[in-house]
């Protein structure tokens, strides 16, 4: 018999759609009880997230399942990677890209039930300057762009926020100051000047969809993916690449894979960086390492068909 403790962060996305906290919870542990296993919950508010987690940690259960949008799923990976303890994720946020990758049903009861039958799984974790990326890493126009959603937004279906996004580009885009990277990886150095940079453990898979699907979850590899656009028109072309699976043909972007980049920017200290959907203020230089099969995930046998 398996243990497991359930993390819920009471401000994620979920509860705007009318996701009850504790529904959610008693959903969760009847799905792991009827399969066996241990479990116990815990409702977190936003700001003891981190706290929660290093006490979660420091019981070693042998899974710590998060209810909570990318932004909490990157706190757990980072505080559990290099441990033995699996982590689960109940889709709780608003794209919930890190659930998606990894083959969680985004219905609620489905996750439970499948979380509670699915077997641990180790794959790569990007460290970001000590912070853990599971999904990506973005620097450019669109970290300062989600800053101006509304609390509105926040928690809001994810194709709100898409369209959003289609509908402001042209503006935003035009608007955002160019960072002039400078990098240096273990295949080479390089320099751009860019407005959308992404740095990605594995790569994205070359498929239609709004939200994009990475691959590659245990290569010990991360792709970048550094835009040269220089007008909206540009971007707009390169985003609809992305959607459609063709961004490794774009002409305006330089793709590689390494295991290892240090990034600055000229004439920059700082810039906003997201990191799986949480927005930071970082200094550079930046450096991304992959650290290959470092946290275990409770995810579909699938994912790893890619790499076999």
């Amino acid at each position: 018999m398996s243990s497991y403790l359930l993390l819920f962060n009471h401000g994620s996305g979920g509860n705007d759609r009318g996701l009850d906290a504790r529904e959610v919870c008693e959903i969760v542990e009847a799905a792991f009880r009827e399969a066996g296993h241990e479990i116990s919950s815990r409702i977190v508010e936003p700001n003891a997230v981190d706290t929660a987690l290093k006490r979660a940690v420091a019981e070693t259960p042998d899974g710590i399942i998060i209810a909570g949008g990318d932004g909490t799923v990157s706190a757990a990976a980072r505080h559990l990677r290099g441990t033995t303890i699996a982590m689960g994720i109940v889709p709780m946020g608003t794209f919930n890209l890190a659930a998606r990758d990894l083959g969680v049903p985004l219905d609620m009861k489905e996750a439970a039930h499948f979380l509670a039958h699915a077997r641990p799984i180790a794959v790569d974790v990007l460290d970001v300057s000590g912070h853990a990326c599971l999904c990506t890493t973005i620097l450019g126009f669109y970290p300062e762009f989600a800053k101006t959603f509304d609390k509105r937004d926040h928690g809001g279906r994810w194709w709100k926020k898409s369209l959003k996004l289609l509908t402001s580009l042209p503006r935003t885009f035009s608007e955002a100051r160019p960072l002039r990277l400078v990098w240096k990886h273990d295949g080479g150095e390089g320099r751009a000047r860019t407005k959308f940079s992404s740095f990605v453990p594995g790569r994205y898979k070359a498929a239609t969809g709004i939200v994009p699907v990475r691959t590659d979850f245990r290569s010990g590899t991360m792709t970048a993916y550094i835009g040269h656009q220089r007008s909206a028109a540009a971007a707009m072309h390169g985003m609809f690449d992305f959607i459609f699976g063709r961004q490794e043909k774009n002409d305006d972007l330089t793709v590689f894979k390494t295991a290892h980049i240090e990034i600055n920017a000229s004439g920059r200290r700082h810039a906003m960086v997201m990191i799986d959907g949480e927005i930071l203020r970082m200094s550079f230089p930046l450096v991304l390492t992959i650290q290959p099969e470092h946290l275990n995930v409770l995810a579909a046998a699938e994912i790893l068909e890619d790499d076999e």
